[in-house]
């Protein structure tokens, strides 16, 4: 071989090695070369010189036009010509030059490269040619030899590729900055999921094969929180959207997926991309692109990183959103919808409510706080996750369940023939917790769900009322709501608003005294405070209506402390009018005992008004001293060191236990009315009240019986040992001063 030729070969080896073009993953399509030239043979050599060539690793495809009006319709018609050989003379002297200005100024093709061949050396200067016409390069026919044609057109390429190259990065980085703010629009992850896919194929300029991966659930109550799943797909791979990773085990692009997530990184694999969006809030996101038969160069995969990067930061916008939307509508530890999205749900239903047998329900389970309590919050929160679980089981999949309060669910479903109140079944078994049995019980009040005036509100209202009148009813587990609930709940409305008037003017609540007395000889030894509601207009309520009422709203506390104090006053007035003393007993409901302050308060109503301590006498019930005896000894023991004495109601009405009695330090046992009016001489020897008045002998305790009418009663205690009493037998309930009247008017009643 000439020693010239092979250096020119070796030189065009080299150039063509030199910083060649290698696509990112898989070569591209081939490289179009438009040839326009009059004559056949040039074409013919054409062909002949590049067949078989690959300029930067991709082969060339040659497009021929013998005309410049076959020229301009090839170049309208084929997208993609990087380069040009173009005859400077065809039909005309000039037509390959006028050509140029079509290309460049009607088509508006500005990246093509084009090479200009003439046949007749000097006929269109060269200097002039380069300076006047937008070509880039200018050879006679007879020097472009197989080595410079392969040369010449290799620049061409490279500078084609280029040109090409900073257009695409143009285009991208303008994409990029028009479709960033649109990233920020969707507020949930399936649709920010189908706006990222739709950015990624416009910034890479075809249709691509795609999936977006993140959270099924999403930022809803709905569903595994940690399931991954198919959000969005295009292209081949539309059908898998809202699929779930753990049943794809084959899928093409799961090798990818799997990589990435364990890499934490973006992974670009040999026929996919798969863009690692981060993880947000616990929430990963990921894109993976098929990218088989697509140019993918470092230029674009800058840009798709740069994309990647506004996206992990769109996702976490998403994520925060949808969490943000799920604290206001779902509740936490149950997933289940909260109160307001409970309320949303059933007023976006009302129509269909009408024409079917829907029905909406409250479950409220019984003494839940002392579960929880007792149990340990963390098994409270299991207790409800496996209430949730039941009560979702046995309603159905149409069916709404909610959680609209700590220890209350919500429920809109239609019931089967057994009734709604065969819901209340789920908790006929117990529930299993760390290896615990927990019997757990609930009341339940219902409405038929139709249109209401109020929508949903007015639906939970007649609910949550048929629910209190369950509740009020003690044994009764359900109620229906009626109309006659909603009636007799405005009067107890109103009844209240009036109570609460009374307590805040002092008109109307007054303190009535009951005597106890000795009835060996019929001294009074103290009397019990009884509070009693007298209307403006005379009218009377009975202590059995108001005080009921007055503890379920928890009115009962400031009523307490107004009975304390109006007692210490009153006690203080008998004083000063100089009559015997003799305690009082004042009843302290369970609601005041387990206030923080309890004892703060009554130091506090006996240091202002100036009473003796020792004139009075805190009467609890069994149940009360029974429901913390290490608390309820704490509290004892505090009020007794002030000065007190405590005395425990209606004994033998509870369930308490004798050695938690023992260690509580009570002063006296008061037998219930009830033990005493089944008092008969065929019943005194084995009676409950015999039984009482020897335990509290046995304790050190003084023993007294209220609810005493007859003598043979009265009688029969006495023979038992019980010293004092208080009934009708021996006086009724009297206003203060009727007390002072009826104790000072008779010599024989006198303190003891």
């Amino acid at each position: 071989m000439n020693m010239l030729v092979s250096t020119a070969q070796d030189e065009l080896v080299a150039f063509l090695e030199e910083d060649a073009c290698q696509p990112l993953f898989v070569a591209g399509s081939a490289w179009k070369v438009l040839v326009v030239d009059d004559d056949p043979e040039v074409h013919q050599a054409t062909v002949f010189a590049l067949k078989g060539q690959h300029v930067c690793g991709r082969p060339l495809e040659l497009l021929h036009a013998y005309s410049a009006e076959e020229a301009m319709a090839c170049l309208r018609n084929t997208s993609g010509v990087a380069v040009i050989f173009l005859d400077v003379v065809m039909e005309g002297h000039d037509d390959g030059l006028e050509l140029v200005r079509r290309i460049r100024g009607e088509l508006g093709l500005t990246e093509c490269r084009i090479i200009l061949r003439t046949g007749q050396p000097g006929y269109a200067p060269e200097m002039s040619v380069i300076r006047d016409y937008d070509i880039n390069d200018y050879r006679t026919k007879s020097e472009l030899t197989h080595t410079r044609l392969m040369t010449t057109l290799t620049a061409a390429i490279r500078s084609y590729d280029q040109i090409r190259g900073l257009t695409e990065t143009h285009l991208g980085l303008r994409a990029l900055a028009e479709g960033g703010s649109r990233l920020f629009i969707p507020r949930d992850s399936r649709s920010f999921a189908e706006a990222a896919l739709k950015q990624l194929q416009t910034l890479l300029g075809c249709p691509i094969d795609a999936i977006f991966c993140g959270p099924l659930a999403g930022g809803g109550g709905e569903g595994d929180p940690d399931a991954m799943g198919i959000l969005a797909a295009t292209g081949a791979y539309v059908a898998h959207a809202g699929k779930g990773l753990d049943g794809l085990a084959h899928f093409p692009l799961m090798p990818s997926l799997r990589k990435a997530r364990a890499e934490q990184a973006h992974v670009f694999d040999a026929d996919a991309i798969c863009l690692y969006l981060g993880r947000a809030h616990g929430k990963e996101a990921l894109i993976c692109v098929q990218h088989s038969g697509v140019e993918i160069r470092p230029f674009v995969r800058q840009l798709v990183e740069i994309l990647s990067a506004n996206l992990c930061v769109g996702f976490e916008n998403v994520v925060l959103f949808e969490r943000l939307h799920f604290y206001a509508y779902y509740d936490p530890l149950t997933r289940l919808p909260n109160r307001t999205r409970f309320l949303d749900r059933m007023d976006e239903g009302l129509a269909g409510f009408a024409e079917s047998r829907w029905t909406v329900g409250i479950i409220d389970i019984v003494r839940f706080s002392e579960l929880n309590d007792a149990l340990g919050h963390r098994s409270g929160d299991l207790l409800l996750i496996e209430v949730t679980r039941r009560l979702k089981a046995r309603v159905g999949s149409e069916a709404l369940v909610a959680r609209i309060a700590g220890d209350a669910f919500g429920i809109c479903w239609q019931p089967g023939p057994e009734g709604a109140a065969a819901l209340l079944d789920v908790f006929s078994a117990p529930f299993l917790v760390r290896g615990h049995a927990v019997p757990m019980r609930a009341r339940a009040g219902f409405a038929n769900a139709v249109m209401a005036p109020g929508g949903a509100v007015e639906l939970l209202k007649r609910a949550n009322l048929a629910l209190s009148h369950a509740k009020l009813e003690g044994d009764q587990h359900w109620r229906y709501f009626s109309s006659e609930m909603e009636s007799s709940t405005q009067s107890r409305v109103q009844l209240l608003n009036e109570l609460r008037s009374a307590l805040n003017t002092g008109k109307g609540l007054e303190l009535h005294y009951q005597p106890q007395v000795l009835p060996t000889n019929g001294r009074i030894v103290g009397c019990e405070a009884l509070i009693r509601w007298i209307k403006p207009q005379g009218e009377s309520i009975a202590p059995d209506v108001f005080i009921p009422l007055a503890e379920y709203t928890g009115l009962i506390v400031e009523i307490g402390d107004w009975v304390f104090a109006e007692a210490c006053r009153q006690i203080v007035q008998w004083d000063r009018s100089g009559l015997p003393a003799f305690r009082v007993g004042i009843n302290i409901s369970a609601a005041q005992f387990r206030e923080t302050d309890f004892v703060a308060k009554i130091s506090s109503a006996i240091e202002m008004s100036g009473v003796d301590p020792a004139r009075l006498e805190l009467e609890i019930t069994e149940s009360v001293a029974m429901e913390d005896p290490e608390s309820v000894a704490r509290q004892l023991r505090e009020l007794k060191a002030l000065g007190l004495r405590v005395a425990v109601d209606d004994f033998g009405c509870g369930f308490s236990s004798l050695g938690s009695l023992n260690r509580l330090p009570f002063d006296r046992i008061k037998i219930d009315r009830a033990f005493v009016r089944e008092l008969t001489p065929s019943t005194s020897q084995d009676c409950i009240a015999r039984i009482i008045i020897k335990l509290a002998k046995s304790l050190g305790l003084e023993v007294i019986a209220e609810g005493v009418e007859t003598a043979e009663q009265s009688r029969l205690l006495e023979e038992m040992g019980c010293r004092e009493m208080q009934g009708f037998l021996y006086g009724r309930p009297m206003h203060a001063d009727a007390l002072a009247s009826w104790v000072g008017g008779d010599p024989a009643y006198r303190c003891t």
